[in-house]
């Protein structure tokens, strides 16, 4: 009975993660959001996606091909590479992964493509108890045994719904993410630019709410965008789980290790949330944390937007 019950709940987590990804549930007017739209279409790459297509609240649309966001580049075939150059016109690539992450799985050299590393996370001695956590385990997995090195994690209580707003509120995460949005208002000469972290979903994640709220895309569209990721990582979400259940009987754990491999809608909804009690709305956040101007949205949307 008892492992009816786990596998009944990883299965029902599965189905969590891979529904809400498809429509806007805006009442006014649905979006799709859908890996058919959205996906870069490279093979050794993975939740390799663009921002292109989503409608704005006044009517227009975020401009396709431009706006680019993958998980680690480390993996990348000669083949994906080339294509991100002449296909896409790749121009910029952010890497927003640790010293440490970066040190392990060195971004590849595209002739051409500037590479500019920044920080969302804190690394210093002074980080907190969840940050140091965070740099240490959740995005340094043991690739040998990655389920057995998750579950220190969940069990250690610092994954939670607080972990974006630690990243987004951080002195770190708000530098981090006003640097990434200067190379957005620089790149004047109209290439793409693609950000990065190692799985592709909670820094890079985070950057494209941000970038998306900044354009003027409504709110539900940007959280179904977020939670995309798990229609891209489906399959990895599922072994995970499997995984999972050969090292416990915990629900609550089996889950948390799917969320991790994943991205957990709830968590985000938890931030944009936050955002709205301090800031009074997301773009009070990008006025007064990231320090964008109304010159700055204005830019920004003449850039990325037709």
């Amino acid at each position: 009975m008892k492992k009816k019950f786990v596998k009944a709940a990883a299965l029902a987590l599965s189905l969590t993660l891979s529904a809400g990804s498809v429509l806007s549930v805006n009442a006014a007017e649905t979006q799709p959001v859908t890996v058919e739209q959205q996906t870069l279409g490279l093979s050794s790459i993975d939740n390799a996606r663009q921002l292109g297509g989503y409608v704005t609240k006044d009517g227009r649309h975020v401009k396709d091909n431009l706006l680019l966001r993958t998980a680690k580049l480390s993996t990348a075939s000669e083949e994906d590479l080339q294509t991100l150059k002449d296909t896409y016109n790749l121009g910029y690539v952010v890497d927003f992964r640790t010293s440490s992450e970066i040190a392990s799985a060195p971004d590849p050299q595209i002739s051409g493509v500037e590479n500019i590393q920044i920080r969302i996370l804190d690394e210093s001695q002074d980080a907190s108890a969840a940050t140091n956590a965070s740099v240490a385990g959740i995005y340094n997995i043991d690739t040998s045994n990655p389920a057995a090195s998750m579950l220190p994690i969940i069990r250690s209580g610092y994954i939670s719904n607080q972990m974006y707003v630690d990243m987004a509120l951080s002195e770190t995460g708000m530098k981090g993410y006003r640097e990434f949005f200067q190379v957005l208002l620089n790149n004047e000469d109209g290439k793409a630019v693609l950000w990065h972290c190692t799985g592709g979903k909670d820094r890079a994640g985070l950057a494209a709410v941000l970038v998306l709220s900044a354009l003027g895309v409504d709110r539900e569209t940007i959280l179904n965008d977020f939670a995309l990721t798990n229609n891209f990582v489906q399959q990895n979400v599922e072994y995970m789980g499997r995984m999972a259940m050969q090292l416990t009987s915990n629900p609550d754990e089996i889950n948390g290790v799917m969320y991790l491999t994943g991205v957990n809608r709830d968590y985000m909804e938890t931030l944009l949330n936050t955002i709205d009690e301090q800031y009074g709305s997301i773009e009070g956040y990008l006025v007064n944390a990231i320090g964008l101007t109304p010159d700055d949205f204005t830019k920004l949307q003449t850039m990325y937007l037709e």
